[in-house]
């Protein structure tokens, strides 16, 4: 999503921008419609899409480990584009015949060539195929799930679920059956958030912790709906159960298993 520069008709919009720029009004008239904005992604939500990838590399590893070898893996990025030479670089640069584990680390235009073509290919595939990945808002449920190694499976599914538990709650509202005491409602999400943090708990420092909780939340809705549903709001149905409980978590109040804050 982008969107199109709209100040070029206010004249409040033409002025303070004249006045950052530095530059006449009227040549403004023109060119603001021509400005395109594109919000960027958060860094924290390129960080959790980067331990995600790292997360599917390495399955067996848990968000500790994923974490630390995230961090070394910047450590080692950021070494590498500062340029930074290595140890005996003078004796490496003046070998007259240098060996080949030498000459291979050596950038030149051939070693690059591949690299150049796609990057000044006229579509900038490489480009916009990772601004197409990173591009637009997450909602802090994805965060969430994200930083507990989530698959895209269950991320996909607790979308439609929380999606399927509002649309319920918008029917019964508008057919004037939802109750009126809020105190019903605040029943159940207290029973529905205590659940979800025990259960977080118990299954803390396993590989993809995201998934398991998720799992062991639907068995334990489907198993005994009544236990959590009572007045019933939700059908006593274990899937809107699961996608009240999304939602609590889209409201920052509990998280899937991170030992960070991605909120």
């Amino acid at each position: 999503m982008s969107f199109k520069g709209q100040g070029g008709d206010n004249a409040t919009c033409r002025e303070r921008v004249a006045t950052h720029l530095k530059v006449e009004e009227d040549a403004l008239t023109d060119f603001l419609p021509l400005v395109r904005i594109r919000p960027l992604p958060r860094r924290g939500d390129i960080e959790l899409r980067n331990t995600r990838v790292l997360a599917d590399l390495g399955p067996g590893l848990t968000m500790a480990m994923i974490n630390a070898l995230y961090i070394e893996l910047l450590r080692r990025t950021r070494d590498a584009t500062q340029g930074l030479p290595v140890a005996r670089w003078t004796e490496l640069l003046v070998l007259d015949s240098p060996p080949p584990a030498v000459l291979n680390k050596r950038i030149s235009a051939t070693a690059v060539a591949d690299v150049r073509q796609r990057l000044t290919r006229p579509d900038h595939v490489l480009l916009e195929d990772l601004s197409q990945q990173l591009h637009g808002p997450e909602t802090a449920l994805v965060r969430k799930l994200r930083a507990g190694a989530a698959s895209r499976e269950v991320i996909e599914e607790a979308q439609m679920l929380r999606a399927q538990a509002e649309r319920h709650r918008f029917k019964e509202l508008a057919l004037g059956a939802w109750p009126g005491d809020q105190a019903i409602e605040t029943d159940l999400d207290e029973r529905l958030l205590l659940l979800a943090r025990r259960t977080r708990r118990s299954h803390k420092g396993q590989p993809q912790p995201a998934d398991a909780i998720f799992d062991e939340l639907q068995r334990l809705f489907d198993a005994n709906p009544s236990t959590y549903d009572r007045h019933p709001l939700y059908a006593q149905d274990g899937v809107l159960l699961m996608g009240r409980t999304c939602a609590i978590s889209d409201e920052c109040r509990f998280d899937w298993g991170s030992d960070r804050d991605a909120s």
